[in-house]
C-alpha cells in the first residue's frame, strides 16, 4: 500500500505540499520542533512534515484539524465547485482546460486533507485521556472524523470518495 500511497501523493502534489505547509504552520504556532520539513518524500511521511508529538490536547487537535479544514475548504469550496460550474456553463476550449486543471488542483487538496495515523492516534490520546471535559465534548465529533479519515487516506479510500464526489458534482451541474 505504501507504493500506491506515495504515487497518489506525487500525482496530487499541490495538496501534499499544502498539507505539509499547514502542519508546519501549526507546529510553529505551538512551538513544536519540526525535524524534517521535506513535504514530498519516498516513504509513508510523504505529504507531511516530521515533527515531535504535540504535548497538549489543543495542539494535537490543531495539528490534525487545521490542515484538514484548510485543504478541504480551499479544495472543495473555493476550487472544485466553482470550476465545475464554470466548466459546465462556458464552452470555449481554453476555459475548459483551465477548469479541468483547477478541478485537479481542488481534488488534490481534498485528497491530502486527513492527518497521518500517528498524529490522529496522538490526538485521540491527548483529547480523550488527558483533555478536560470541555475538550472532550467539543473535540469529539471532529476528532472521530479525522481519526477515521486518517485510516481511509492511508489505504487510499479517499481517492474513491473524491472521484465519486467529482462525478456527482459534474452530473448535477
Amino acid at each position: 500500500m505504501t507504493g500506491l500511497y506515495i504515487l497518489i501523493r506525487y500525482l496530487t502534489f499541490p495538496g501534499a505540499i499544502m498539507k505539509g505547509f499547514w502542519q508546519q504552520v501549526v507546529c510553529r504556532i505551538c512551538k513544536v520542533p519540526v525535524e524534517d520539513n521535506r513535504y514530498l518524500r519516498n516513504d509513508e511521511m510523504c505529504g507531511s512534515v516530521e515533527h515531535e508529538f504535540m504535548p497538549k490536547a489543543r495542539g494535537a487537535f490543531a495539528l490534525c484539524f487545521v490542515p484538514a479544514f484548510m485543504n478541504a475548504l480551499i479544495g472543495c469550496l473555493l476550487l472544485v465547485v466553482p470550476e465545475v460550474i464554470f466548466l459546465m456553463g462556458f464552452g470555449s476550449a481554453p476555459l475548459k482546460i483551465l477548469s479541468a486543471v483547477s478541478l485537479w488542483f481542488g481534488l488534490s487538496l481534498y485528497l491530502n486533507s486527513y492527518p497521518l495515523i500517528e498524529d490522529a492516534m496522538n490526538m485521540m490520546n491527548k483529547v480523550f485521556r488527558h483533555g478536560n471535559i470541555l475538550q472532550k465534548i467539543f473535540y469529539a465529533p471532529a476528532a472521530a472524523l479525522l481519526y477515521i479519515g486518517a485510516y481511509l487516506e492511508r489505504y487510499n479510500v479517499t481517492l474513491i470518495f473524491a472521484l465519486a464526489g467529482a462525478i456527482a458534482i459534474i452530473t448535477i451541474f
